[in-house]
């Protein structure tokens, strides 16, 4: 997806109490970082017919995107993400189909969303020497779009001189910080070889994909063409 806006997570939840019950759905989503000034919001419908818009907060910055999240308190038949900033306004509609809760429970945008990724470092010794070793490691979100899928990371540690591969496992429906996520979603986690540190560039460039092998359709999350980017200091970590 090469927009400028993508959904990262909506979920359908319940509550009930008092003899009443009823849904709501928390969203999140990031931007690209176009300019300061930034007015999201999810653009909804309840029953099909009447649109409202639910205005998204500032969360968290993360060089060139940041994030946005809130919640609509109310039933969410349909939705797209909406973004305006620079006199100009862009939607994540789910490529023209918007997006929906039926028998589902959560939504990720694009099929396949970066949830989080966290450089480490690490030492080995060996003939004499110690290294400094480093890896990259995280989470990613997927629709389970059929059972027969891969799930991973493309990385670059030399500034995108060489690219290579690595495939995530299936990790449940809990992210690690806690977030369940919900029927009709996957969690993935990834972590790439511990090689030495490479000092020809200061961060790892990256994306993640998602291979639906029934249909042989692969996704992906490039940050908007941009490739997703976190620095080598251990613990450096982005979302």
């Amino acid at each position: 997806m090469n927009g400028a806006v993508r959904l990262k997570l909506a979920r359908r939840e319940f509550w009930s109490g008092g003899g009443m019950s009823g849904t709501f759905a928390p969203v999140t989503t990031k931007v690209k970082n176009i300019a300061f000034a930034k007015d999201v919001a999810v653009h909804y419908t309840p029953d099909g017919f009447t649109w409202k818009d639910q205005p998204l907060a500032f969360t968290s910055h993360f060089g060139d995107y940041d994030l946005f999240g809130g919640t609509v308190n109310e039933q969410v038949s349909q939705f797209v993400v909406r973004y305006s900033v620079a006199g100009n306004t862009y939607y994540d509609n789910n490529a023209g189909l918007n997006y929906r809760f039926t028998s589902n429970l959560a939504v990720v945008g694009g099929n396949v969303v970066l949830y989080r990724a966290t450089a480490r470092r690490g030492m080995e010794a060996g003939g004499g020497f110690t290294f400094v070793t480093s890896w990259l490691e995280g989470e990613i979100l997927v629709n389970n779009l059929s059972f027969a899928k891969q799930v991973g990371v493309r990385m670059s540690a030399d500034g995108g001189a060489t690219w290579n591969d690595t495939q995530g496992s299936f990790a449940g429906d809990h992210t690690g910080d806690g977030v369940f996520v919900g029927t009709g979603a996957e969690v993935w986690k990834f972590r790439t070889p511990t090689l030495n540190l490479d000092n020809s560039s200061p961060e790892f460039r990256f994306a993640v994909f998602y291979r639906n092998l029934a249909t042989a359709e692969t996704f992906w999350d490039n940050n908007f063409a941009q490739d997703y980017k976190v620095g080598k200091a251990d613990g450096a970590t982005i979302g």
